[in-house]
């Protein structure tokens, strides 16, 4: 039996409410009323218990707005998925546009009319089939042996079939459906698993799987997700086969020598010396961390801290004249990343220490 698509409906007017209640076609788009909250603040409070995988909303309300409400869902860790369909005045729309930051696009507007209500099944019918469509593929992958070819792959570095996997319609159906995050985080796993059973160092492997995982969940959209994922195996594919090869060493002296002589040049930047090696930032940073137990950025900004901390120890430099010679331009944000390392201001340090 397919299943409902549980609807919200969010408005301060009780008559907009049971209009909309008593006017839609439930039955036409699988639809079920799983709520009737009156501001936004009483919605998103509700979300955790009601599970919409809708929400309609009107946009002027009294303690949390329909454009507050939508951006607190789209901040949410846990339900930043839902579709919103929010309902504007004739005056609100050009405010209600704010919302498309918020992944909210679609927009109804008022008077609901007859006309207005069909246009409303509409979209309700796509949600539902999109919602459909998204578990079966879920049930597709369940059943699939999609792990056991990807470990294969791994196991052999065959890049052209993890390329094929990569760009099969499958994959981009389950990536762009309702649990992209579930699947995506499978994916990164089985990569995981398969570098432990390789036996990568396990204490840097369980900090940058954690952190592989948070960036995953940060991601704006289902594209950049899935991108995400295919740039990471090819990363580690080619990560593996130039070790390898014997070139990851190179790599990393190259790097440091590099880092010595530009990180004092205020448009020094990682991914510029990235593309001088012909290689992904993705995979300079591993093949670092790798060889020295270290991460890239912070190995950067400790040598620039080290530096700064030198020449506060004279009173010939300025402060400014100390943030650009350690490769900062901005001395606000020189002053801002020193005290949050240090624990105090530059000229803080420099009194202590004079």
């Amino acid at each position: 039996m397919d299943s409902l698509l549980k609807v919200l409906l969010v408005d301060d007017h009780q008559m907009v409410l049971e209009g909309l209640r008593q006017q839609l076609n439930w039955e036409r788009f699988h639809g079920t009323l799983c709520g009737l909250m009156t501001n936004g603040l009483q919605a998103y409070e509700s979300l955790s218990i009601c599970q919409p995988d809708v929400i309609i909303s009107d946009i002027k309300m009294p303690y949390m707005d329909g454009i507050e409400l939508a951006k607190r869902i789209f901040e949410s860790s846990s339900h930043s998925k839902i579709p919103i369909i929010l309902l504007s005045g004739y005056r609100e729309f050009e405010y209600a546009k704010n919302a498309m930051q918020y992944h909210v696009n679609h927009y109804i507007l008022k008077p609901i009319t007859r006309q207005k209500i069909i246009q409303l099944e509409d979209i309700l019918i796509k949600l539902y089939e999109e919602k459909e469509m998204s578990k079966k593929n879920l049930m597709e992958l369940a059943d699939c042996n999609y792990r056991e070819n990807l470990l294969n792959y791994l196991r052999n570095h065959n890049i052209s079939q993890i390329e094929d996997f990569f760009h099969s319609a499958f994959y981009q159906n389950c990536m762009n459906g309702k649990y992209n995050d579930m699947i995506g985080s499978q994916l990164i796993l089985l990569l995981y698993d398969y570098l432990t059973d390789i036996r990568f160092t396990k204490s840097i492997l369980d900090s940058s799987r954690s952190h592989t995982l948070e960036q995953l969940y940060e991601l704006p959209n289902s594209t950049a997700k899935s991108n995400y994922i295919e740039n990471l195996y090819m990363d580690v594919i080619t990560l593996l086969l130039h070790q390898k090869n014997n070139n990851s060493d190179a790599l990393y002296r190259f790097a440091l020598q590099y880092i010595e002589d530009h990180y004092t040049d205020p448009n020094f930047s990682l991914s510029a010396m990235a593309d001088e090696m012909n290689i992904t930032l993705s995979y300079l940073s591993t093949i670092f961390k790798q060889s020295s137990g270290r991460n890239l950025n912070n190995y950067v900004a400790e040598k620039r801290l080290e530096l700064s901390k030198k020449m506060l120890q004279s009173p010939s430099y300025s402060i400014k004249e100390i943030a650009v010679s350690c490769g900062y331009e901005n001395i606000g944000y020189f002053s801002t990343i020193f005290r949050r390392k240090v624990g105090m201001t530059p000229s803080q340090f420099r009194n202590c220490h004079l």
